[in-house]
């Protein structure tokens, strides 16, 4: 019989986050690969407005963040880990969740790919809120 080894949920929420760090370099990937999207780049034109410094910050701080929560999950102390992973989570998934009210009257052309991501980010930040909610208690003093 194999072993079902127990992973803590430090270990799970980084790894959800390590894993939506993924689905993003992909879709941006493939992104560059639909029609238009290299001359845009080159005109500095992106889905919301013209390049400017303020804006490549916020799309900076959009990808910082996940990023810095695959070590923040591992290091910080439970109760702020609990609720920061929560707190990002929703707030990601409804930026997420925007792109796909965008875009969803496109399913069948070009931006399809980028909806199925939208929708697998989605379902990890979903995992990433029911983890850290269901956070296992100390059953002795009942705290996080």
């Amino acid at each position: 019989m194999l072993i079902d080894n127990k992973v803590n949920i430090k270990s799970k929420l980084a790894i959800h986050w390590a894993c939506l760090m993924s689905l993003y370099i992909y879709a941006d990937y493939f992104e560059l690969k639909t029609p238009g999207n290299i001359e845009q780049i080159m005109k500095l034109k992106t889905p919301v407005g013209a390049t400017t410094p303020g804006l490549l910050v916020i799309f900076s701080l959009i990808l910082i963040v996940p990023s810095l929560m695959i070590v923040l999950s591992v290091i910080l102390k439970a109760k702020i880990n609990k609720w920061l992973n929560i707190l990002i989570a929703f707030v990601w998934s409804f930026m997420s969740a925007l792109v796909i009210a965008s875009e969803i009257t496109n399913i069948g052309g070009w931006y399809s790919f980028y909806l199925l991501y939208q929708f697998a980010e989605i379902f990890v930040f979903g995992s990433i809120i029911w983890h850290a909610w269901h956070w296992q208690k100390d059953k002795v003093t009942n705290e996080v």
